[in-house]
């Protein structure tokens, strides 16, 4: 029996091939609904499981365009989805011609059980023999599968032990320098007073001590606070330049196929206007024709549904084209985040930046925040783009964190006195007071252990204030949200900035301000 699989998680989509192999079934995957048109039309499988929130063509237009196909038409289809909670849905899954709906998540055998009753269902309607695929063992199934997943906890165990005995290592390594640390401020206490017990005539003596001692403190204090900034600097060149090569890759092998599709789509289109004219005329000419001849074609154009699909087709071309050029957009916004380590600065405009760090951010935003965009009639600004786009994606993703259900986010641009300045504020969780005077501070976060660094604020004022010589402030309050703005000067030419690779990633930094890195 071959199943066609229709799934844009990859976690689920392993699942239901490992299920369907173990009882012999031949499996074949798509990623989202287009493409498992294609391989519905090209194999013609058994059977169709399907997701129904997916890219580009989900699975409520992918239902739609087999019912519409006569030669796919006839394929039993289930909806395997955890969007069936509520019976709009799966009243929409029936009205189009489904058999069946299977909410996730369910065990496999039974998932198997009601696959096979679909089967059965469909063949007796369809006066076939039944598969001899829906015979399998269950037992020995269920036996394999407990097994395989035992196996995995105990990965994940292993995993997660090493992992706590790393981490207290590098604890007692801390506890150690910090007695370390104690005992040499100790001794330094103990010289200075003894010193404070010499003799008067000494007294000039221990003042020229006490003054090198300080100085001493100031050298080793200044460069503990360079070896946080190299810290930092050297975390993020490795990450940052990792990133800029994934997405630079990505973009390029996007780019090239989605230049074919659209083109595609455009032919497409036209290829069905002409084909819409070429069947009204053909109409036209069978009116005068031999009512016999006349009837029949009726007919055969009732019988194919010439009219629905001669009406569809220009919808479904148009939308297609669409996500196409949604995608095109995305890809382009990716080449340009791609180049957020460079060092070159330029002439640039920051609404477009802020454009392009929303397309990318999207993905986070959409579900938690509408984005409310007021951007002013705003001069260019001298600036490292790649490098302030690093900075708004952090504020802006880390802002929808801090919103839990729904809410807003709001970006204003206005020219102000020689200034661009850049307000992005939000309706999330807000800055508790005693934590506004730090958010700055390297390392320094009220997350959970494991989910933030404490460096993407520190990062955000290293790039605005010393790379481009502007500002950054934030006023929050709990309960009602945070606002940040940036501050950027608009002729800096001269002052170009150190242009350093100081970045992080977007788990932390202004939006657990509203929940803190």
């Amino acid at each position: 029996m071959i199943i066609l699989i229709v799934e844009d998680g990859n976690r689920d989509r392993k699942l239901l091939r490992y299920t369907f192999e173990h009882y012999g079934c031949t499996v074949i995957e798509a990623r989202d609904g287009e493409e498992g048109l294609h391989l519905a039309s090209r194999h013609k499988p058994d059977i169709i499981i399907s997701d129904a929130l997916m890219p580009r063509m989900d699975g409520f237009q992918l239902l739609r365009a087999l019912k519409t196909d006569p030669e796919l038409a006839s394929i039993p289809f289930i909806f395997y989805s955890s969007a069936y909670t509520g019976e709009k849905e799966t009243e929409l899954a029936f009205s189009l011609g489904a058999e069946a709906a299977v909410a996730k998540p369910i065990e496999p055998a039974q998932l198997w059980e009601k696959t096979c009753a679909v089967m059965r269902e469909w063949e007796a309607r369809h006066k076939k023999p039944a598969h001899p695929a829906m015979d399998g063992n269950d037992e020995q199934y269920l036996r394999e599968y407990s097994t395989i997943v035992a196996t995995k906890l105990e990965e994940k165990v292993r995993e997660l032990e090493e992992a706590l005995a790393e981490r207290q290592m590098a604890q007692e390594s801390l506890q150690e320098q910090a007695i370390l640390l104690k005992a040499e401020v100790e001794k330094r206490q103990q010289a200075q007073e003894k010193l404070e017990t010499l003799n008067e005539n000494l007294e000039q003596r221990v003042q020229e001590r006490t003054a090198e001692l300080r100085e001493k403190n100031a050298e080793v204090q200044q460069a503990y606070d360079d070896l946080k900034r190299l810290q930092v600097q050297l975390l993020q060149q490795d990450k940052m330049a990792s990133i800029g090569q994934l997405a630079a890759g990505v973009a390029h092998e996007i780019n090239n196929p989605m230049g074919f599709i659209i083109s595609n789509l455009g032919s497409l289109g036209k290829y069905v206007d002409k084909l819409t004219a070429y069947l009204n005329v053909d109409e036209e000419l069978l009116a005068g024709g031999d009512p016999a001849i006349r009837e029949a074609a009726m007919n055969e154009r009732r019988k194919h549904k010439i009219e629905h699909i001669c009406k569809d087709m220009p919808e479904l071309i148009k939308e297609s084209a669409d996500g196409a050029q949604r995608v095109r957009q995305i890809v382009q916004d990716l080449k340009s985040f791609s180049r957020i380590n460079g060092t070159e600065f330029a002439n640039a405009d920051i609404n477009e930046g802020l454009e392009s760090t929303l397309s990318i951010a999207w993905n986070e935003l959409k579900y938690k925040a509408a984005v409310t965009r007021e951007f002013g009639q705003i001069p260019l600004v001298w600036c490292n783009l790649g490098q302030l786009n690093q900075v708004f994606l952090n504020i802006l993703v880390n802002a929808a964190h801090a919103i839990k259900e729904q809410g807003e986010i709001r970006i204003t641009t206005k020219a102000e006195e020689g200034f661009v300045k850049i307000v992005i504020s939000d309706t999330g969780s807000g800055i508790a007071p005693e934590h506004l005077k730090r958010i700055f501070d390297p390392f320094f976060t009220t997350k959970e252990v494991g989910k933030g660094t404490g460096l993407g604020l520190a990062i955000a004022y290293d790039i605005v204030v010393n790379k481009h010589g502007g500002s950054i402030d934030v006023k929050s309050e709990p309960g009602k949200g945070s606002a940040f703005t940036i501050a950027l000067p608009v002729g800096n030419k001269n002052k170009p900035g150190k242009g350093g690779d100081l970045h992080e990633e977007t788990d932390q930094g202004a939006g657990e301000c509203n929940g803190l890195v």
